[in-house]
């Protein structure tokens, strides 16, 4: 029996929880940098980039892993199997988790006198380094939902984690102030500890009831020795996977030290370029959001190929390659094509800052990440995980060398830092779509027709731009809402839309 396999439920259902996330952190973050302000803010932004090494260092590379691997066991139908690896990979996080844990919180006062320049910090690295181990435990449920295509879990999780997370972030930021801001600040932090622990309550509860309910019974003959042979290639594939996640921070802090000095070099003071070098961080905030929704297309991918790859039924998994990669294109063009038009206005709207127009060369980026994104979750799902590192580090070169040269440019200035981005990921993206079409031949036979679609959104919206005298919030909601009518429309009559995407739309959603 072939296996059925939807990519479109659980990207709605990833992308949804994305979003709301998003929604609650920019709440949340309104509402503590009122209550502690700047200063309990700076404290608190201060321990979270140590929580992100350490966090890389023990997750990176493991859900997707366990995904790639479980799903694998489910398309052949070993329950045993399934168990094995997730015995495996708990047990390797488990011992992961808590290490990282215990080594945030010992190098704590190192990190606080010597790295952020500030002892008070101490107190947010020590209320952070608990959630290291339950974010560790959590990777583990969630890779095992999503190598499923349960992706349910995973996204309630998320939702449950970011609602506690707030909550007594904002509760003991509110009743410590009066101890001092650095306490305040350890509150805030200690959320993520307290979301990170009801996050996985529900994930532990959600696996229990799927326990009771499954017959599979794992041999006791030979456990040990199959258990520690899982974890070994858990470890061999997510090895690639965790340096690439590694490396991604790296490359943004190379942009904090490269952009300045090429800008000095020009002629721009290191204030002015400081300043700069935050409205050039305000805008990857902004890049990253359109990624949420390619994010959870890749999500989706890597357990789906792995389950079709499994199957050996080529032409079923010749036709989801191909899916995806058309979901993400149809998706990223009018992404791509908004973010061109009105760069300079949701600048302006999220920051207040009139006159910046970097995201508009940014634009193009959206949609080379976000097929990056995607190809990659192929190529992990495909059991290729090294070639997305490769082609990575080449794009990283590309990116460096590119922004090394536009941004000392007279009149580029962080324009050619967003060329260096544009160039770099189109270089990665290019690299996955060739090493997947060497492995299944995918078609895209409606790339014309979103170019054409893209094309004539581009248009309407300019033009409505110029005749129509709107306030800038009604403008870009008006125009921006006809444009992608437009794209729609476009797109249906030259059949880059068909019929049968909404039937099998609704029939996936009506299932759910």
């Amino acid at each position: 029996m072939k296996p059925t396999v939807s990519i479109i439920k659980g990207t709605a259902i990833l992308t949804a929880a994305g979003f709301a996330v998003k929604v609650f952190g920019a709440i949340y973050r309104i509402i503590l940098s009122r209550m502690i302000g700047a200063e309990g803010i700076g404290l608190y932004q201060m321990a979270y980039p140590v929580y992100l090494i350490f966090l890389s260092l023990s997750t990176a590379g493991i859900p997707i892993s366990i995904s790639k691997i479980i799903a694998e066991k489910s398309a052949s139908g070993d329950q045993a199997g399934m168990r094995t690896v997730f015995r495996a990979a708990f047990g390797l996080m488990f011992l992961l988790g808590m290490l990282s844990s215990i080594a945030m919180a010992g190098t704590a006062r190192w990190f606080a006198g010597h790295v952020v320049f500030d002892s008070r910090a101490i107190f947010a690295i020590w209320a952070l380094s608990p959630a290291i181990f339950l974010m560790s435990l959590m990777a583990v449920f969630r890779g095992y939902f999503q190598g499923q295509l349960h992706m349910q879990p995973s996204a309630v999780s998320q939702i449950f984690e970011q609602l506690v997370r707030v909550s007594v972030s904002i509760i003991l930021a509110y009743a410590l102030l009066p101890m001092g801001i650095e306490h305040a600040a350890a509150g805030a932090a200690f959320g993520a500890t307290a979301g990170g622990a009801a996050g996985l309550v529900y994930l532990i509860f959600v696996y229990w009831r799927s326990h009771l309910t499954s017959k599979a019974v794992v041999p006791k003959t030979g456990r040990k020795g199959r258990t520690f042979a899982e974890m070994q290639r858990l470890i061999r594939f997510a090895l690639p996977i965790s340096l690439t996640a590694i490396l991604m921070p790296l490359l943004q802090t190379l942009d904090s030290v490269l952009v300045p000095h090429r800008l000095q070099t020009i002629g721009y003071t290191i204030k002015q370029s400081t300043t700069m070098l935050g409205i050039l961080g305000n805008s990857w905030a902004v890049i990253y959001l359109p990624l949420i929704v390619t994010g959870a297309i890749a999500a989706n991918m890597v357990p789906a190929v792995s389950i079709l790859k499994g199957s050996r039924d080529m032409k079923s998994l010749q036709n989801k390659v191909s899916e995806g990669l058309r979901l993400a294109v149809i998706y990223l063009c009018p992404a791509f094509i908004g973010l061109l038009v009105f760069g300079g206005t949701v600048y302006r709207m999220i920051y207040g800052d009139a006159g910046i127009t970097v995201l508009s060369w940014f634009s193009p980026a959206i949609f080379f990440l976000g097929m990056e994104q995607v190809s990659a979750g192929v190529l992990q799902g495909l059991g290729k995980p090294k070639w997305p590192l490769v082609s990575f580090v080449i794009g990283a070169v590309v990116k460096i060398a590119v922004t090394t040269v536009a941004t000392g440019w007279p009149g580029l200035n962080l324009a050619g830092a967003a060329l260096g981005t544009v160039s770099g990921a189109l270089v990665t993206a290019s690299l996955n779509l060739f090493k997947i079409r060497q492995v299944v031949r995918f078609r895209l036979e409606e790339s014309g027709a979103v170019i054409l679609a893209g094309c004539a959104m581009f248009f309407t919206c300019h033009y409505l731009r110029k005749v129509l005298d709107f306030p800038m919030t009604f403008e870009f909601v008006v125009v921006g809402f006809i444009g992608v009518i437009v794209y729609g429309i476009v797109l249906w009559l030259l059949g880059g839309i068909r019929l049968q995407d909404l039937e099998v739309i609704t029939k996936k959603f009506n299932k759910g």
